[in-house]
């Protein structure tokens, strides 16, 4: 009767694990295959509580189609999620997928016609010897078979979680370890159950797979944070208009946009993995630009076929670990409009015309003294002006912030590009606009000599890609930002400090850099376990993050260290910056009853614009001084 609770209870479970994971397929990649297996394991429990609880034949016979409708499909769903579950979904021909499920397949036809054709004396006579009734097979030989995938399937499952265990970043160990551990309890009640461990004739495997149902739940769906990266690239990289296109180091495609479907050779199934020169074979020039690291493609000359590429194409390296090359994303910007809008005007003054007023991105005409002479209306939307008198004879700076992003003066960036395009015919850049409402348009900008009745003039095409840069900055965000913590990782950090240190060497203010390093972590994570050691980091940050101003940059680079770059303002000095922390470490201390007492080892480094340095002498400087303090305290402590 306890036997029939536990299997009735657990096929229960498992269902509702089932409908959990479904519930979340759009949030999860593997959680369809979770759902799959889950179903069979329902199955195999609930056909096993029903086999203990028959009294006749009949009832007998439908128990065993019951569990063997999931012990038949259980080792190809148990493969599936553990190709998903370790990323490797992608990379496996979806014809191997198939393959998968005909060992399943064969195996419940026979089993299903085993079963239609056992007698019932058969049956009986089996339920009178044992503990457990059981059923003879016919095909004993393909039985056996099965067992073997089984086997074969678990193996794989361990080897594969193991890996994942292995490689796995810090804060995912506990979810891989859990999926590890998951894959392997049913090995363990496998083995028990043929090697005859279980005297009773009882089959311990579908209490197992329950057991190992609840940890893959836990690994999949407790840190669901991790699985947000999905989200991220179909809501904002999936949408954009421009072709997106990501390589590893070894120049194989990873992952592309809809916008980039038509440039592909092959079907997308098939150029997923390939090489960069295989995928587009059909676009030389693009490929070429590609290799170059980026630039001009115009596919259309000398034939000027309409049906051939023109874009701006801009590759971005990808960095992995240690600054290590992952490979790159490519953006290819269709401007085969504005290429289309210079042939015309160099064609017909009136095409000129009318295209000129019928673009629907901004489109200006600029003088040799830099002052525009004529735009269309797109042009006086993006600068939110009424008339065309309120930008004719004004230049470029005028409608534009005092510094650029780059952090370039607008005047002196102006005068870059249009000494370009005059040295070279075209000239690109981005450019940062102020709207009349104040908001900041960030544009594209292309500068094109032409000549109109002789006359030498700048046609300046603008395209607003605000939209796109704030999609860029979100994913940027994702990549420098430390997730146990909410502060900036090494990388983004890196990235911070070189801007402020523009930012100081331009206000003539000094800065100041806190290394602090959190004291006796790893006396923390062995005594009271890591998760009292992820709070003891979280607290630290906090502690830190109340010290600091919010214009400050405060960062983890990793394991149990700080740092911050504090800009100096009102004659406030180290030793109080030193202080403060300090004083919000005691604070912390005292609130509430701890386990734990959190100190810092800390040391700075000034940065002085009579004298600069750069970021990696900084954190050099600072390091020395936290370990000096370090061994002080250790001194002290020894007395």
């Amino acid at each position: 009767m306890l036997l029939i609770t536990l299997l009735t209870v657990s096929a229960a479970g498992m269902f509702l694990l089932a409908l959990f994971g479904w519930k979340r397929r759009q949030l999860v990649p593997a959680a369809k295959v979770f759902s799959a297996l889950m179903l069979t394991v329902a199955l195999y429990c609930a056909g096993y509580a029903i086999q203990f609880s028959c009294e006749s034949t009949s009832c007998m016979l439908i128990a065993f189609r019951v569990k063997f409708l999931g012990i038949s499909f259980l080792p190809a769903f148990w493969l599936l999620l553990v190709f998903y579950s370790c990323d490797m979904a992608s990379r496996i021909p979806r014809s191997l997928m198939i393959v998968l499920f005909v060992i399943p397949v064969l195996t419940f036809a026979i089993v299903f016609s085993d079963i239609s054709l056992s007698s019932q004396s058969q049956l009986l006579t089996d339920t009178a010897t044992g503990s457990f009734p059981r059923l003879v097979f016919t095909n004993d030989h393909w039985f056996k078979f099965h067992i073997l995938y089984f086997f074969l399937a678990i193996l794989a499952g361990n080897a594969f979680f193991l890996s994942m265990v292995l490689r796995s970043a810090r804060h995912v160990k506990v979810q891989a370890t859990a999926m590890f551990l998951g894959s392997l309890l049913p090995w363990g009640a496998l083995i028990a159950y043929l090697a005859g461990m279980v005297t009773s004739g009882f089959d311990p495997f579908p209490l197992s797979l329950t057991v190992s149902g609840l940890l893959f739940a836990f690994g999949l769906f407790r840190y669901r944070l991790v699985n947000l990266a999905p989200m991220v690239r179909s809501t904002l990289v999936e949408n954009l208009k421009d072709g997106v296109l990501v390589f590893n180091q070894d120049g194989r495609l990873l992952d592309l946009n809809r916008s980039a479907f038509p440039l592909l050779a092959m079907p997308q199934q098939k150029a997923i993995g390939a090489l960069r020169e295989q995928v587009l074979s059909d676009h030389p020039v693009l490929l070429e630009a590609i290799n170059a690291g980026g630039g001009l493609v115009d596919e259309r000359e000398p034939e000027h076929y309409s049906g051939r590429l023109a874009a701006q194409v801009t590759v971005t390296p990808i960095r992995g670990r240690w600054r290590s090359n992952a490979g790159s994303l490519v953006l290819i910007h269709d401007i085969s409009g504005l290429k289309k809008v210079e042939s015309d005007l160099r064609d017909s003054e009136e095409k000129f015309r009318l295209l000129f007023d019928a673009a629907p991105d901004p489109i200006l005409l600029m003088d040799d003294s830099c002052r525009f002479i004529d735009c269309n209306s797109a042009a006086l939307r993006i600068f939110g002006m009424a008339s065309r008198g309120n930008v004719l004879h004004r230049n470029l700076t005028y409608f534009s912030p005092e510094y650029q992003p780059d952090g370039e003066l607008s005047s002196d960036k102006e005068a870059g590009v249009v000494g370009l395009a005059f040295a070279e015919g075209t000239a690109l850049s981005e450019w940062a606009f102020r709207h009349r409402d104040g908001s900041l348009v960030i544009a594209d900008l292309s500068i094109a000599i032409i000549s109109i009745k002789g006359v030498k003039v700048q046609l300046i095409h603008l395209r607003d890609i605000t939209e796109k840069k704030h999609v860029e900055q979100k994913l940027r965000e994702i990549s420098l930002m430390d997730e146990l913590t909410g502060l900036h990782n090494r990388r983004g950090f890196m990235t911070l400090a070189l801007q402020q240190i523009k930012i100081a060497d331009r206000l003539a203010q000094g800065m100041t850099l806190l290394y602090a390093d959190l004291d006796d972590l790893k006396v923390i994570n062995d005594t009271y376990g890591h998760l009292a050691g992820d709070q003891a980091l979280i607290d630290a940050a906090t502690v830190l993050r109340t010290s600091l101003r919010a214009s400050d940059i405060l960062a983890r680079l990793g394991g149990d260290e700080f740092v911050g770059l504090i800009l100096e303002s009102g004659g406030e000095t180290e030793l109080a910056v030193k202080a403060r922390v300090q004083e919000n470490l005691n604070a912390h201390n005292l609130h509430g009853v701890r386990l734990y007492r959190l100190s810092f080892s800390i040391g700075t480094a000034r940065y002085d614009i009579t004298h600069p340095c750069s970021v990696e002498e900084l954190l050099e400087g600072a390091d020395r001084e936290m370990y000096r303090n370090k061994l002080e305290k250790k001194a002290m402590q020894s007395l």
